[in-house]
């Protein structure tokens, strides 16, 4: 930087942006590997885990395989898996030495530092105060699930995808949030949900003459993304909605949100309570933080992130519901909001920080499907 204030050239905002935001960064993948190796530490040789597959385990098992051998190369229930990670993998994998698992952790590690900078942006755009934007950046890194974005998962790309959405949504640059809409929703199934977003965004009127056309761009990006694969594999196999379908097989199938907590409130007392249970203590935690993101942002952020905790919560297996939640990006702008207030300020980042550790240890060690 001395070399750009000696030339008297200005140092490009995204760089200091970047720089602001790698110390959260590199902090999140510290604790993780913390987690790895309490893992080790913890592990029966007797008892199957994935420390073996390192930050390619669970899902990035998946898409390593499908980046390998194609969707006609792997069992029918990875079509479950949107092709965006998938092809973004391939691309680097051309690039880098290492082979398609490196070049799958590149993308999703990548993925989350441009999606700390677009956030940052986004809260000091929203907010004027960097140092709000600074407690978001870190309630981001720190999300308890947020250790999938250190591994092969496909949450650090999507996320940047979708904080870039809502900036451009912002900024009312209807097309281009569109467009950024439609690549999430080729990564991930809940980019359609950002169609809720757009509709909060869109709904003021405007007197640009192309106005009409560009915000329907903008709701109509993300459902046209995930309905575009949908459309592809139903025909590519011959058999209809089949990534739905198959998601139903592991999910169940749909059901009333209210009704799945109020078991998982049963189940807290019952031989699930350290399983279904406790996926329901982090529901209550979630409910709390919409709370706080309804009160405070504005409305297209909250309707973003319980469309996203209502479709985690609308099935009969509650596994995977705190990364779902975590889809739903804007949430942690309600632990920012939180961890500004004088007595949380330092137990929020620190409670924060231990869970991501205990979920990521647990993920690895079988206990906990992220």
């Amino acid at each position: 930087m001395s070399r750009w204030r000696e030339s008297g050239r200005a140092v490009p905002s995204w760089v200091v942006e970047t720089l602001g935001v790698l110390p959260a960064w590199v902090t999140a993948r510290l604790l993780v590997a913390v987690g790895w190796l309490l893992a080790h530490l913890i592990a029966d040789a007797e008892t199957p885990h994935a420390l073996e597959r390192g930050l390619l385990a669970w899902d990035g098992d998946w898409y390593r395989s499908l980046a390998t051998h194609g969707y006609d190369g792997v069992p029918l229930e990875g079509v479950r898996f949107f092709p965006g990670y998938v092809l973004l993998g391939r691309a680097v994998d051309f690039i880098l030495p290492g082979g398609v698992g490196t070049a799958l952790v590149v993308v999703s590690n990548v993925g989350t530092l441009v999606a700390m900078v677009l956030l940052h942006r986004l809260v000091v755009l929203e907010t004027g105060d960097r140092r709000v934007a600074g407690r978001a950046v870190w309630a981001l890194a720190l999300f308890p699930p947020a250790f999938v974005l250190a591994w092969a998962y496909a949450e650090g790309p999507f996320l940047a995808l979708v904080i870039g959405c809502l900036l451009l949504l912002r900024r009312e640059r209807w097309w281009w949030s569109g467009l950024l809409g439609l690549a999430a929703g080729l990564l991930r199934p809940t980019g359609a949900l950002l169609a809720v977003a757009a509709l909060c965004a869109v709904w003021r009127p405007s007197g640009r003459p192309d106005s009409l056309l560009g915000r329907v761009a903008a709701v109509g990006g993300g459902p046209l993304g995930a309905s575009a694969y949908v459309a592809w594999a139903s025909l590519h196999f011959e058999q209809a909605f089949l990534p739905i379908t198959v998601q139903q097989d592991l999910r169940g199938d749909p059901i009333d949100p209210l009704r799945r907590l109020l078991r998982g409130f049963r189940d807290l007392f019952g031989p699930d309570g350290l399983s279904d249970g406790l996926h329901v203590v982090a529901v209550i935690g979630l409910a709390g933080l919409l709370v706080v993101l309804f009160r405070v942002w504005p409305l297209r952020y909250g309707v973003f992130a319980a469309a996203c905790l209502l479709v985690a919560l609308g099935a009969e297996n509650l596994n995977s519901l705190e990364r779902y939640s975590l889809n739903g990006v804007p949430i942690v702008l309600g632990v920012a909001t939180l961890a500004g207030h004088r007595r949380l300020g330092g137990a929020i980042p620190l409670a924060s920080g231990v869970a991501l550790v205990a979920l990521s240890a647990a993920a690895w060690l079988g206990n906990y499907v992220p």
